[in-house]
């Protein structure tokens, strides 16, 4: 990884207010469309310690910073204002409809 992009990562959480950033992972209700539910994760403080790179992840790399979720579940968005919130989806699938 290049330090560059990790410490983009730690600067950028460092220089927001701490009290709005929890100390572990926090994820959102799942919503849906037609096709995919999604859902949010908001990095804690430690596992953003554990990001070695400001890019999509495959899901070894995201359940290294301790997110915990079923298989299936796709990194599929990030923002290069708040590197630490993960965006997920997965396909709907006709036995959870």
């Amino acid at each position: 990884m290049e330090k560059n992009s990790q410490e983009k990562v730690l600067n950028v959480f460092e220089n927001k207010q701490k009290d709005n950033y929890p100390l572990t992972n926090q994820i959102s209700q799942d919503y849906e469309d037609d096709t995919h539910v999604y859902r949010i994760i908001r990095l804690g403080k430690e596992s953003v310690k554990l990001m070695q790179d400001y890019k999509l992840l495959k899901e070894k790399e995201w359940r290294k910073l301790k997110v915990q979720q079923s298989r299936g579940w796709l990194h599929y968005a990030i923002f290069e204002k708040e590197p630490y919130v993960l965006l997920f989806k997965r396909k709907i699938t006709k036995n959870k409809r």
